[in-house]
């Protein structure tokens, strides 16, 4: 849903600038992003550290993520494998992110595309969940929700397909694809 690039702070350190494409498609995707990854913190979730809205334009800026997507890192031809203690970290930090959503935060709040390309990597390949263009809030006093389908094919759980009520356990599904 956009183009994202490097950028750097003066005493800051590096950014990344991810400028959203499809003014219609964008601005859900900016409200939605601000309102939720603006409001929360957790070591395994990407900072959002500032927007612009200007006219037509939209931009989130983040902490840069100098090793990438796990998918990059998992898939790449180039790359050595990950030995057993960084994937139990990976995987661990994914875990701990999804738990601080779906428990910690005042309003549930359901990722809805949970998948390799939307977990970027610190340089001490901390994982952080990324993309929050798809969230779906989700207030304490319900435990269910009846939404459009959002998220990717290969890691939508069978609820989605069928219709059913959404539950964060949807997320939970697509983090163990």
């Amino acid at each position: 849903f956009g183009s994202v690039y490097k950028g750097e702070i003066p005493d800051s350190g590096a950014i990344a600038v991810k400028r959203l494409e499809s003014i219609r498609q964008g601005e859900k995707q900016f409200r939605m992003e601000v309102s939720t990854i603006g409001t929360i913190h957790h070591v395994n979730l990407v900072r959002l550290r500032g927007f612009c809205c200007e006219g037509d334009k939209r931009l989130l800026v983040y902490d840069y993520m100098p090793m990438g997507s796990l998918d990059s890192v998992l898939f790449a031809d180039d790359r050595e494998a990950l030995d057993w203690k960084k994937r139990y970290r990976i995987a661990l930090g994914i875990a701990r992110g999804l738990a601080y959503l779906h428990e910690r935060c005042r309003e549930c709040i359901m990722h809805c595309d949970i998948k390799p390309e939307n977990i970027l990597l610190d340089m001490d390949m901390c994982p952080k969940i990324a993309d929050f263009g798809m969230a779906k809030l989700l207030g304490r006093e319900f435990s269910r929700v009846l939404t459009t389908v959002r998220g990717t094919i290969g890691y939508l759980a069978p609820e989605w397909i069928t219709g059913s009520a959404i539950t964060p356990k949807a997320d939970v599904y697509s983090f163990g694809v």
